[in-house]
């Protein structure tokens, strides 16, 4: 099993101590960007300023985080339950959703030679997106898989998925403004199973200028 779409994947091993640093992000608001538009916009001429902003990636970021381990079997698996649900996404053209996951399986199996890969994982995370009033935005069957643990490794992996808009995925196009996203754990099989350390959902979005 593995991730089949096409975004950005990078695997990090992280010491379990470890935490994300709390560096401040800019534009931290719209008020923010639209300062920045503003102040440029006396300079330069307002095509070349908007350039400007698109190519510095200066969007607008709303970010869940969550970091309390959790384990998950098969059983556990079956409602789908998120272990992790976005924001709204805010108004505004979505650019980019960065995907960040800690985690790892029950770090043992009969299946020496698959020990340290991603072949024959059976516990992996799956994106749901649903909008307001339960409006579906992913179809039935779509394979929305993020990603697997590597196959019986106790320590924990750092998996991030990237999801951009110039990759013209169905996804990006699909989503919409007050849209949820989640990640949701899961496992296959006795013996398996799950475990999530932590794991944060970011939206970038272009501010309305």
């Amino acid at each position: 099993m593995g991730s089949s779409h096409s975004t950005a994947v990078q695997d990090i091993d992280t010491p379990k101590s470890e935490s994300p640093q709390e560096d401040v992000y800019f534009p931290r608001n719209t008020d923010d960007a639209l300062r920045t538009y503003n102040t440029l916009r006396h300079l330069l001429p307002t095509e070349l300023v908007l350039e400007i902003l698109g190519f510095a990636q200066y969007w607008l970021q709303s970010k869940a985080f969550k970091d309390t381990e959790c384990h998950y079997k098969e059983a556990h698996c079956r409602l789908r339950q998120p272990y992790l649900i976005s924001d709204p996404i805010p108004e505004g053209r979505l650019e980019e959703i960065r995907i960040n996951i800690w985690s790892h399986d029950q770090g043992w199996s009969s299946y020496r030679e698959d020990h340290g890969t991603y072949r024959n994982s059976w516990t992996w995370f799956e994106l749901t997106a649903e909008g307001p009033g339960g409006r579906k935005v992913i179809t039935e069957g779509e394979d929305l898989r993020l990603t697997c643990n590597v196959h019986a490794k106790k320590e924990a992996t750092h998996h991030e998925i990237i999801f951009r808009r110039h990759e013209d995925l169905r996804l990006m196009q699909a989503l919409q403004a007050g849209d949820l996203i989640s990640i949701v754990p899961m496992a296959r099989y006795a013996g398996w199973m799950n475990t999530v350390e932590k794991a944060s959902i970011e939206v970038f979005t272009a501010p309305i200028l």
